[in-house]
């Protein structure tokens, strides 16, 4: 392809915030260390001037859209002992790779909480209850979990979907209530990014013969993506859930994104990722929020 991989690596750890590292040393991950309690400690309340000024329309769609969040990162758990309960398929690197992956998403999946309590005054005893009910279905997802390959060429579209997910949540809605709230938004952010750059390195690392699979892989999980009738709760392909919320073309900039950043392909220009987290439906001023 035109541009070289390492151009194309370098500035793709740059947009998301995190450096990379060197493809052979794939026992190296890197994690945004951030101490929740002093971000948004348990009995933190929002300012009442900020939910004052914040506009109406968005303070219902924000609710709205924690509604669901709030969950889709717990599921992660349930992602992570499917995982597990294969781990003799599975690489060393890898499995200590997820336990991070797991810490933050959790810790994701509590930060959340706090902000739906916040912002919605839903009782946390509500939320286990509501989190407790929830059905985690793999067979749909089957196609993603063939192998760790599969597994990790899914993280990163996943990943690299909620990096430019939680910029459009960060814009339209965590801004508006004030520091706290707002740190909370930049940084699963950094999280986000930080999960799809470990995911790359051990790619880069560990299957540099299967890396010219890839793209037909990665097209394959858009059109899986595409299809589900509904989030089936195993965290992967969760954005099946607000696909509306996004351009038509969200996936194909997504995949061209994750191809420089595997050295196979150009770098999608900066407009044009803006206008992931950026674009509005014609005849809205702010994407609507349906409640489920």
């Amino acid at each position: 392809m035109p541009r070289s991989s390492h151009t194309n690596r370098s500035h793709s750890s740059t947009l998301l915030g995190t450096s990379s590292f060197s493809a052979r040393d794939s026992s190296r991950v890197k994690q945004n260390m951030w101490d929740l309690d002093a971000v948004l400690p348990l009995d933190y309340a929002i300012p009442p001037h900020h939910l004052e000024l914040a506009p109406h329309e968005v303070h219902t769609n924000f609710c709205n859209l924690l509604s669901r969040d709030v969950y889709s990162e717990g599921d992660a758990r349930s992602l992570y002992d499917y995982i597990q309960s294969r781990s003799d398929e599975m690489s060393p690197e890898f499995l200590a790779m997820l336990d991070l992956w797991l810490a933050d998403e959790l810790k994701h999946y509590e930060a959340l909480r706090r902000t739906y309590h916040c912002i919605a005054g839903v009782d946390f005893a509500d939320m286990n209850r509501h989190f407790a009910a929830r059905v985690h279905e793999i067979e749909p997802i089957e196609m993603v979990l063939t192998d760790e390959f599969t597994i990790l060429v899914t993280m990163m579209f996943d990943e690299i979907g909620s990096v430019y997910s939680y910029r459009r949540d960060l814009w339209e809605y965590y801004r508006h209530f004030g520091t706290a709230i707002q740190k909370i938004g930049h940084h699963l952010i950094r999280d986000e990014g930080m999960h799809f750059n470990n995911a790359a390195e051990l790619l880069l690392a560990k299957y540099p013969h299967r890396l010219c699979e890839v793209p037909e892989l990665l097209e394959r999980i858009s059109v899986l993506e595409k299809s589900l009738k509904k989030y089936h709760k195993t965290f992967f392909l969760d954005h099946t859930q607000e696909q509306y919320r996004f351009p038509p073309h969200f996936n194909s900039v997504l995949i061209r994104f994750i191809l420089a950043r595997l050295g196979l392909g150009i770098q999608p220009d900066r407009s044009e990722l803006q206008e992931l987290w950026q674009w509005v439906p014609n005849g809205y001023h702010l994407v609507p929020i349906f409640a489920l």
